[in-house]
């Protein structure tokens, strides 16, 4: 009877360990009719330096808003660079108003800060140099992997930024001086250089890359064989990933071309630089 027992707890214990996975998963991916949207947690920093504007191209610190998720598997454990309008970097508007869209930029990081993190931000004020971070949770419309000085940074359009209910914030001042090395100054050396990569792999000669993870849901695009993409996260058994197409003679593009989708993960295969 024991023996019965036990095994009848053992049995509750692998369905509740199953279903938090599954749970867990469908919670960072929220499928509406039009978007995939990440819903994130993990912690929200924010390093600043009023006196020095000017950092290396490899540097995603000091004014960014930067969200590192819990979940370690997403983009690869890199940090989202976080922008709270939508943005085309791949197709730059070469008659924009650089100036008057940064004064947009820096309002709305404003507003979100004064209205997310109140007291926080009257504190930030008063110091010249500083790093600020909270546990967080953020909704995230498009995730997209830039790389420039063979560094991948991966921007990422936040829809919603919100304390995690009940958690503290810490705001440090930082008094050292300024590094004569300024790669080393704002450079994470734990952080990985790109995302994860996989090839596509398939008996078919090309895999379908999907809206969403279902073998119903609309193609996005047909991928060849030996076609590299970004991994961004997963849906089950589904890979939630990114790719770009550049014009050329063949495919008469007359700008750079995103995709983002799912393709199911027995279509490919790691991809070994």
């Amino acid at each position: 009877m024991k023996f019965k027992n036990y095994l009848f707890f053992v049995f509750l214990l692998l369905i509740s360990v199953i279903s938090f996975g599954k749970n867990t998963n469908a919670q960072e991916i929220l499928l509406t009719d039009n978007d995939v949207i990440l819903n994130l947690r993990g912690i929200f920093k924010m390093d600043w330096d009023k006196s020095d504007p000017e950092v290396p191209c490899s540097g995603t610190g000091y004014g960014e808003m930067l969200f590192y998720p819990e979940n370690k598997d997403i983009v690869n454990g890199k940090p989202l660079v976080l922008r709270l309008r939508d943005f085309d970097y791949n197709n730059p508007d070469v008659n924009v108003d650089y100036e008057k869209e940064a004064a947009k930029d820096e309002k709305i990081i404003t507003e979100t800060l004064k209205k997310s993190f109140p007291e926080e931000y009257k504190k930030m004020q008063k110091i010249s140099k500083g790093k600020f971070e909270v546990p967080a949770t953020v909704k995230i419309k498009k995730v997209l992997p830039y790389t420039e000085c063979d560094f991948t940074t991966v921007y990422a359009y936040a829809t919603e930024l919100k304390r995690v209910d009940g958690a503290k914030s810490k705001i440090t001042e930082v008094k050292t001086k300024k590094s004569k090395d300024l790669e080393e100054e704002f450079t994470d050396p734990n952080e990985p250089f790109d995302l994860k990569k996989y090839e596509v792999s398939s008996k078919d000669g090309y895999a379908n890359l999907r809206e969403k993870p279902t073998k119903e849901s609309k193609i996005v695009s047909k991928m060849d064989n030996g076609t590299v993409v970004k991994y961004i996260t997963k849906f089950g058994d589904w890979y939630y990933i990114f790719d770009v197409e550049y014009p050329d003679e063949s495919n008469k593009l007359s700008k750079i071309k995103e995709y983002r989708g799912f393709i199911h993960k027995s279509q490919l295969k790691k991809y070994i630089d």
